[in-house]
């Protein structure tokens, strides 16, 4: 109720909104009221991958409201990869001439400048998240763990915000005793991404959520890193499979490893991989692409 005061104070020309809940509410407003409305999908999230009772019919919730709110001829959906373009339209039946694909968030090249390399004995692997199950960093533990055993590691640097009261959140005590037992390096919330991609030799996400496309995966590509990823969300609308990195089935563990191992011991090919991912960026995911593309939006619904 109060956000819908604030936007009839506001009487926006065009209003825009990111995820579900700005979603939900910014479209009833504009449904009603017929006003110009984009919404962005970030990834379509747990609504759309979880199976318990609870997001089952919050499902179809969602998609109900969404597909009252697409009726709205002045609305506008975009996506970060066509798969969940796809996803969605079946889901709801909206328009295809409402939806577009607008490559990732668009990230700042000047402040993700490609770097060459540092030669790290052992090699670090970074791994950037939000602190949660599905985002994969138990699969990066194991993996350590297990080269230990071996006698090989690797050095796992973790960067991320904790999550609190959510079922799918790695509690603080697990985080706390991977870093005393050596199987990560805890970094805590940073605001220092672009170095901590400089410093690393890979960049590791397997995650299984329903991701857009990750921005760690494509800053670090911005940096000129390989990086690996399991197939899931738009992952692989970045990450070409063996171009600019490895790109492993969903929950495939033991791939991932060999993939690991893999980019290891063989530093050429990374700085291969890393020039092409530079290269991917710069035709696609810049914020100049982005702006160009979401003002060219904005002017065809007004």
């Amino acid at each position: 109720i109060n956000i819908i005061k604030l936007l009839t104070a506001l009487n926006p020309d065009i209003l825009h909104a990111i995820t579900i809940k700005p979603i939900i509410i910014g479209g009833i407003y504009a449904r009603f009221l017929k006003k110009p409305f984009v919404s962005s999908f970030v990834g379509l999230g747990r609504v759309f991958m979880n199976q318990t009772i609870t997001f089952k019919l919050l499902n179809i919730f969602v998609r109900k409201t969404y597909s009252f709110i697409f009726k709205n001829p002045k609305s506008r959906l975009t996506f970060e990869h066509e798969k969940d373009l796809r996803l969605l339209i079946d889901l709801i039946q909206v328009p295809c001439k409402q939806c577009s694909v607008i490559d990732g968030v668009g990230i700042n090249l000047a402040e993700y400048q490609y770097r060459p390399e540092v030669e790290n004995t052992p090699p670090v692997v970074l791994f950037a998240a939000r602190m949660l199950k599905s985002k994969g960093l138990e699969v990066l533990v194991n993996i350590n763990k297990e080269l230990k055993l071996q006698g090989e590691s690797f050095i796992l640097n973790v960067a991320g915000i904790e999550i609190e009261g959510d079922s799918d959140a790695i509690t603080k005590e697990k985080i706390l005793e991977w870093h005393r037992c050596g199987l990560i390096n805890w970094l805590g919330k940073r605001s220092d991404i672009p170095k901590l991609i400089e410093e690393c030799n890979i960049v590791a996400l397997p995650s299984t959520y329903f991701e857009g496309v990750p921005r760690i995966i494509i800053e670090g590509a911005a940096t000129g890193r390989a990086c690996l990823v399991y197939d899931s969300g738009g992952c692989n609308s970045i990450i070409n499979d063996g171009v600019n990195g490895y790109v492993v089935r969903p929950g495939d563990k033991d791939e991932f490893k060999e993939k690991l191992l893999s980019l290891f011991s063989n530093p050429l090919l990374r700085i291969k991989m890393g020039l092409q991912g530079r290269r991917i960026v710069e035709e696609r995911f810049s914020l100049e692409s982005v702006y160009e593309k979401t003002k060219s939006l904005y002017l065809e619904i007004i």
